[in-house]
C-alpha cells in the first residue's frame, strides 16, 4: 500500500526529521516488545532493545528511531500492526 494512502500527502520542500517514540502500554510483554524492536529496527540489537524496554517501563516513553518520511511512516505502520503504542514527533536537536 502506498504511503500517501495511509497518511495523506507528504509535505513538500525541505524534509523535516522526525522521531518514533515507543510508549508504555502495559499490555505487551517485555519479550514481545524486544523481539519486535529487533525485527523492525535496522540498528537495534537485543541489548539496545532491552535498554529501550526498561526506559519505557520507567519513564513511560523512549525515542527509538529518527529519520525522514516515508521511512518513519513505514516503521510506524509496522509497529501499529504489531500492536505497539507508537507516536511520531518532530525531531528536537539535543545540541545546544
Amino acid at each position: 500500500m502506498e504511503i500517501s494512502k495511509l497518511f495523506g500527502k507528504l509535505p513538500k520542500g525541505r524534509r523535516k526529521r522526525m522521531e518514533l517514540y515507543l510508549l508504555n502500554d502495559d499490555v505487551n510483554s517485555f519479550d514481545y516488545v524486544i523481539q519486535s524492536l529487533t525485527n523492525l529496527l535496522p540498528i537495534c540489537n537485543i541489548l539496545r532493545a532491552q535498554q529501550i524496554v526498561l526506559l519505557v517501563d520507567g519513564h513511560g516513553e523512549c525515542s527509538i528511531y529518527s529519520g525522514f518520511a516515508p521511512e518513519i511512516y513505514v516503521l510506524y505502520a509496522s509497529f501499529q500492526k504489531l500492536g505497539l503504542t507508537i507516536q511520531i514527533r518532530e525531531y528536537k536537536s539535543k545540541r545546544k
